[in-house]
């Protein structure tokens, strides 16, 4: 469809039929008109012809400026301000003509003013936007050439500017009218002269072109001004979610490749899941700001999500612009009985390791209170069901293969690969967990003797009469924390600790002291306990990002953006932190940052999944419509082709399939979709930009 017809639809009447038919346009080259009006675009017929002829001879009589009109329809390559100005040179014109160029089908115009003739920059460029472009965009093409030639003629003097200058569409300078800013139409000056059938239509036409420029300029304000700002909200929210799952699939899919093909064929795809995960990040960044406890007004809002779709659109476009060639270097369906072959091996394997993963959380659950080990409770379950589940995907895709339908067979070894490397992550997670829990003593004796060190020095200072800001609250807080810990660590009464627990309350206390004893310590002392600091809070970071990572990362279906956003930012702290090594100070703040945020990541997702159990919401929108009532039906309807096609089970385990892997490098036709850009008509750039 034509530029002109899709911006412009109130104008559609309105536009000849040439402009809305016409094939593909030639591009013409500049060349030296051979008289004042040459319509090589074939868009006057014989009446309009003598209309702009007899324009030009009275305006050549009036004052002697001549004026040569031409009309094509392409410019090519060039700017409409560059193809006026070579055509100008070819031609040989002189100090005191004027050359006026359209592209008809490029919707283009370009001018030249000689050197020496009456007129000014800045009165052409007003009056070729606000007189003559309305004829250009009615398809008047002999109104905009007469009111352009009754324009310079009711101007009538020179004025100071420059002269010899190209100017139009396309945004250059330009050549200009002496005096028509001052040509108000009053009495019987300026367009009085004008016939008033043709003032009439200019006005009308002046007043639709108001209209689309003004709504071009709402829409570049705010892209979105039609819709709401709770829309808006929730579109951004399922786009973050929706990209959060089409790079997870695809680091599952680039991690295939690379251990089948090498790490040098999947360099390409490196590079676009790399530049994909920073728009994430930056996407995730601009909606934790807007969940902060410092609310935006809505114009701020509405730029920052705005700005969030535009990433995500930018991100979903770049992964989905490698799946084809994805899909050509695995050959999935070629090579679909191999690879099914090989899946049954790596089920068994991870078979093997579920009674020694729940032999040790049995171990754990005997040992700790159950807050030390919530976050992996259902691993071992979730663990088995996956792998079930990817044992029955296997059997789906071989009767695929039988049935001599091996297209058919690629969703299901997706999905039996993505439900594999789920149950890895399940099982390991429990085993950092113990590891963990049965180093948590060491940790503990570090963190203690640091905040005996800081709790004498917080005494001594306050002996010699030293006190800052909340030194005293916080000692207090230190010194309770310090004498409650190690009651902590041996309950009575049957109950069982938490050592991890213990152990954070007791930092986060001697951190405080910290903060207060800050003022009172020179840099040098700052940086020295900031750097004594820093290795547990890096510890205790990594812990809760990597708890609270495997968590929603396992459970992608059922867990909402604000837990995804909270461990996003989580992970962009820890890798500051990481960065920051030489600023101790700046380091210690960061991975203190990241584990909060890790911390509130993992509660909002097991909220998340907590409500998808009970049948409520979980966080993709659109995704599940009831409780979970056990793996045996819903997904698992009729073998393994139910949870294929985007059953209860693909929805909590694997981010839906039906959706999850429409993203990615692996992915089918889903995804984001892309942005809009306006265009080119009437968008402002007539008289300073591209087009008319």
């Amino acid at each position: 469809m034509r530029l002109l017809s899709r911006l412009l639809v109130p104008l559609a009447v309105g536009v000849p039929a040439v402009l809305l038919t016409a094939g593909p346009a030639l591009a013409a080259e500049p060349f030296a008109p051979t008289e004042q009006l040459v319509d090589e675009a074939d868009v006057l017929d014989g009446g309009e012809e003598s209309e702009v002829e007899s324009a030009l001879q009275e305006l050549q009589a009036e004052d002697g400026t001549q004026l040569y009109v031409v009309y094509v329809e392409d410019f090519g390559e060039l700017s409409g301000p560059e193809w006026a100005a070579d055509a100008f040179d070819v031609a040989g014109l002189g100090t005191n003509e004027v050359l006026f160029a359209v592209a008809t089908e490029q919707e283009r115009l370009g001018y030249y003013v000689g050197q020496s003739s009456p007129v000014t920059q800045s009165g052409l460029d007003s009056f070729v936007s606000s007189e003559v472009e309305p004829f250009l965009v009615e398809g008047d093409w002999a109104g905009a050439a007469v009111t352009l030639a009754e324009g310079i003629q009711a101007g009538d003097g020179a004025s100071a500017g420059a002269a010899g200058a190209a100017g139009g569409g396309d945004g250059g300078g330009g050549g200009a009218l002496a005096v028509l800013v001052g040509i108000a139409v009053v009495g019987g000056g300026g367009y009085a002269l004008m016939k008033s059938r043709r003032r009439k239509k200019q006005q009308a036409a002046a007043a639709r072109v108001a209209e689309e420029r003004a709504a071009a300029e709402a829409a570049a304000r705010d892209p979105h001004h039609g819709t709401s700002t709770e829309q808006l909200t929730f579109r951004a929210s399922q786009e973050l979610l929706d990209l959060d799952e089409a790079i997870k699939t695809s680091e599952l899919d680039l991690a295939y490749a690379r251990s089948q093909y090498g790490e040098q064929s999947v360099a390409g795809f490196q590079d676009a899941l790399d530049r994909s995960k920073a728009e994430l990040s930056q996407a995730f960044a601009l909606r934790q700001e807007l969940d902060d406890e410092f609310p935006e007004d809505e114009p701020t809002q509405r730029r920052m999500l705005t700005q969030l779709l535009q990433l995500t659109a930018a991100a979903d476009a770049r992964l989905a612009g490698q799946a084809e060639a994805y899909a050509e270097l695995r050959h999935l369906q070629e090579s679909a009985p191999e690879t099914l072959a090989g899946l049954t091996p790596a089920i068994q394997g991870v078979r093997e390791r579920i009674p020694a993963t729940e032999a040790t959380l049995q171990d754990l659950q005997q040992r700790y209170a159950r807050s030390a080990w919530a976050p992996v409770a259902d691993n071992v379950t979730e663990a088995r069901t996956r792998t079930e589940f990817a044992e029955q995907a296997v059997a789906s895709g071989q009767t695929e293969l039988d049935q001599g339908r091996p297209a058919g067979a690629v969703p299901a070894i997706r999905a039996a690969e993505d439900a594999l490397a789920q149950s890895r992550t399940l099982l390991d997670a429990v085993r950092r967990l113990a590891e963990e829990l049965n180093s948590s003593g060491a940790r503990f004796d570090e963190v203690r003797a640091e905040t005996e060190r800081d709790i004498a020095e917080a005494q001594a200072m306050l002996a010699r009469g030293v006190d800052t800001p909340g030194l005293r609250e916080q000692l207090a807080r230190a010194e309770r924390a310090l004498a409650g810990s190690t009651a902590e660590l041996q309950p009575r009464d049957g109950a069982l600790p938490d050592p991890l627990a213990v152990v954070r309350r007791l930092d986060e206390a001697d951190l405080a002291l910290e903060a207060a004893l800050e003022p009172a310590r020179d840099v040098r002392q700052q940086q020295e306990r900031a750097a004594a600091h820093l290795q547990q809070a890096m510890h205790a970071a990594d812990s809760s990002v990597t708890v609270a990572g495997d968590f929603i990362s396992t459970r992608r279906g059922a867990v909402g953006s604000p837990a995804r956003t909270r461990l996003a930012e989580a992970e962009r702290h820890l890798d500051e932190a990481s960065r920051s090594a030489a600023d101790p100070i700046a380091a210690l703040r960061s991975a203190q940052r990241a584990d909060g945020l890790a911390r509130q990541a993992l509660t909002a997702a097991q909220q998340d999944v907590e409500q998808y159990m009970a049948g409520g919401y979980g966080g993709r929108p659109g995704y599940g419509a009831g409780p979970r009532r056990g793996y045996g039906g819903g997904g698992f309807a009729g073998g393994v082709a139910g949870g294929v096609a985007g059953g209860m089970l693909g929805s909590i385990l694997l981010g839906g399939l039906g959706g999850g892997y429409g993203g990615g490098f692996g992915g089918g036709d889903g995804g984001g979709g892309g942005f809009g850009g306006g265009g080119d008509f009437g968008g402002g750039d007539f008289g300073g930009g591209g087009s008319f």
